[in-house]
Formats: C-alpha cells, sequence, structure tokens
C-alpha cells in the first residue's frame, strides 16, 4: 500500500492511493469528509454497515469519522480527496 500527497493546502489534500490486487487499507477513519475518485482497477470500500464496489471512474463520498477499509481485487489506483 502506498499513500502520497500529491497537493496539499490549508483547505484541502489531496492524496494518490496505490493497492495490489488482494491487499487491503485497514479500518481507518478521516476526521473530514472524503471523496475517493477511482483512476485504474477495481475495489470493495467495506463501511460498519454496508460495502461498495469501486472501478475506473466510480467516485464515491465517505463521510466525516465514517470507519472503513479498503481491499483491492486487482490493482488499485485512486485520489482521494479530503
Amino acid at each position: 500500500m502506498e499513500m502520497k500527497e500529491i497537493y496539499g493546502n490549508g483547505a484541502y489534500r489531496v492524496m494518490e492511493l496505490s493497492l495490489a490486487g488482494g491487499e487491503t487499507m485497514p479500518r481507518h477513519f478521516v476526521a473530514s469528509h472524503a471523496v475517493i475518485i477511482t483512476e485504474k482497477g477495481q475495489a470493495q470500500v467495506t463501511f460498519l454497515d454496508r460495502s461498495t464496489a469501486l472501478e475506473p471512474g466510480d467516485t464515491l463520498h465517505i463521510p466525516l469519522r465514517e470507519p472503513h477499509s479498503v481491499t483491492a481485487s486487482t490493482d488499485f489506483k485512486a485520489l482521494v480527496i479530503f
């Protein structure tokens, strides 16, 4: 797993998330709303009560402090804005 900042200012940050197929980003939360924009691959975002599949071009809003994990089905790359 790699998460690197590609832009940031006082208002928001843009991170690039990369996961290898089969890799999981453990359950976590952020102290703000977040948006995931899928660039490549497929992944499953799992919340406490539901899960959502992501494919290239998909976007997903993650509410403030909502615990979630991300599991890549294939090599996965996405932008995360929060």
